[in-house]
């Protein structure tokens, strides 16, 4: 089998030519991870790979946020960069291709604010087209003072942009005007408060999405509308049982390909929890929660074949891997472990 190629964004704690993007190879039964290049970039903590599978896009989440493009062909395995542009806001966090790939989307942290680059025949990144600004609080007079953009994501029929926001408890729907580049919002679909929403998985279903709560120690499972971009909660599911405000985070989620299973992680007691879909897209039920191996897991992803499970351990330096039980879901570690300065995010093809 061939092995999975896989990209790791990092905080790389300034512009150190050393640290930035980093480039590995997985062995496809997941018992082997090594690291053969690094694309130089500052604090790059979400990285896009383009539908060419060449084209990559990534943040820098620094005060003055950027947002840059990239395509392979480096002699020394690296990425050589495209293009650099502000993204708009403070702390760009997320990003993601839509509209065919004709347009880049980027969620701005600490502004909470969301712009749009448009995307060059070349797959350079161009300068943004328009910046949405979000506005309200939650109860968290810490974490919700204002608000806090932390994903955005197209919708599974591409029709709709949607940004979830920490700040203000939402997830806010856009529709995109191609012609100029803005985005006109169609919808907001409210979280209890003080749930701090961070991001969401869809089930394959399309109907059927995720939400998971950094501030509310849970997943809200929801219904969502593809005709009105809205979201409706059914319930929640812990993600951590008695979470200390300050001390638990949870983080990253997804759904297996076949959607029987549902996994999220949590910084602070840095597990994995995984939950089986089996009863229904609607009633997840927890099976096991499983040592991530590693210390503040940001994100946690599947491989394409959803075989494999692997987390980006932040304060742990490493990524670590595990092999996914085909009857029970529950992951089982491969003793691979990648050494890597502050992984964020995980892209795998």
């Amino acid at each position: 089998m061939n092995p999975i190629h896989l990209t790791i964004g990092t905080y790389t704690q300034g512009s150190d030519p050393d640290r930035g993007i980093v480039h590995a190879t997985l062995a496809a039964d997941g018992s082997s991870i090594e690291a053969y290049a690094v694309t130089p970039f500052a604090d790059p903590s979400w990285v896009v790979r383009g539908p060419d599978g060449r084209t990559f896009y990534a943040v820098s989440e620094a005060t003055e946020g950027g947002v840059g493009s990239f395509a392979g062909g480096a002699s020394d395995g690296a990425l050589r960069q495209l293009s650099v542009h502000p993204s708009g806001g403070a702390e760009p966090c997320h990003a993601t291709l839509f509209n065919g790939g004709a347009h880049l989307a980027v969620a701005n942290y600490t502004s909470g604010s969301l712009s749009v680059h448009p995307v060059g025949a070349d797959g350079s990144v161009g300068a943004r087209t328009c910046v949405v600004q979000h506005g309200g609080t939650g109860p968290d007079t810490d974490r919700q003072a204002g608000p806090h953009a932390h994903m955005v994501t197209p919708d599974p029929d591409g029709r709709f942009l949607l940004a979830i926001d920490l700040g203000n408890d939402s997830i806010f729907g856009y529709e995109l005007l191609a012609e100029t580049g803005v985005l006109h919002e169609v919808a907001r679909s409210r979280m209890r408060p003080g749930f701090g929403p961070r991001h969401l998985a869809f089930h394959p279903d399309g109907g059927h999405a995720y939400v998971i709560g950094e501030l509310g120690f849970g997943v809200a499972v929801c219904t969502y509308d593809p005709r009105r971009a809205e979201f409706s909660v059914l319930g929640e599911v812990p993600v951590l049982e008695n979470g200390v405000p300050g001390e638990d985070f949870p983080s990253g989620i997804c759904v297996s390909p076949d959607g029987r299973f549902l996994y999220a992680a949590a910084r602070g007691r840095d597990t994995i929890r995984v939950f089986s879909l089996a009863a229904g897209a609607d009633r997840p039920e927890i099976v096991a929660t499983v040592p991530t191996g590693g210390s503040w897991p940001r994100e946690i992803a599947l491989s394409p074949d959803g075989s494999l499970l692997l987390s980006a351990n932040q304060h742990g330096d490493s990524v670590t891997v595990f092999r996914l039980d085909a009857d029970t879901g529950i992951p089982r570690p491969t003793g691979a472990r990648l050494s890597v300065p502050s992984p964020t995010c995980l892209v795998m093809a």
